[in-house]
């Protein structure tokens, strides 16, 4: 109950963009104080520490309130899919398009002292889940969501080296 203009309650915002799937963590998150305010239901700054690893359900913008419903509630991996990690090389993917949600193709490609086949390559659908940064060598790892049946090729070819990602589309697929 507001007692008077200057009653200030302490809420969560974000202090950086936050994109979906990623999990939050103590960086992401400050304190902002404002006018209590019954039609608002930002989260409680002493709820901080609870949430940090809750992943983001959407994308969460720097400088917006955080709220509940903006929190993943269930598993980013829908049913009979595996979550698979591509070392994907330097120019081997769109990395600055690529977010998650993104619907994508990973395609083989042949070894780097290999001939390329005449047959076109072999490929599995995927869904982006996360994309991590470049490394020292521009390699990127991006985390993507595929069917059960198809994971564990997926993670062979991955060891490899030997996968190039295509964009098929943007967003939730």
């Amino acid at each position: 109950m507001l007692r008077s203009a200057g009653d200030r309650v302490e809420v969560l915002a974000l202090s950086r963009d936050v994109p979906v799937g990623q999990e939050l963590t103590a960086e992401d998150l400050t304190v902002a104080a404002l006018p209590a305010d019954p039609a608002l239901n930002p989260i409680p700054a002493g709820d901080k520490k609870s949430l940090i690893g809750r992943r983001a359900g959407t994308d969460l913008k720097q400088g917006s309130l955080l709220t509940s419903s903006q929190l993943a509630t269930s598993s980013l991996l829908r049913k009979d899919e595996n979550l698979v990690a591509l070392a994907v090389e330097r120019g081997h993917a769109p990395i600055e398009a690529l977010a998650p949600g993104d619907a994508v193709k990973v395609v083989s490609t042949p070894g780097a002292d290999g001939e390329e086949s005449k047959a076109p390559p072999a490929e599995i659908e995927a869904r982006v889940v996360k994309v991590g940064r470049a490394n020292a060598s521009g390699a990127v790892v991006v985390q993507v969501a595929v069917p059960g049946d198809d994971s564990s090729l997926l993670a062979a070819r991955s060891a490899t080296g030997r996968v190039a990602v295509v964009l098929i589309s943007k967003g939730r697929s």
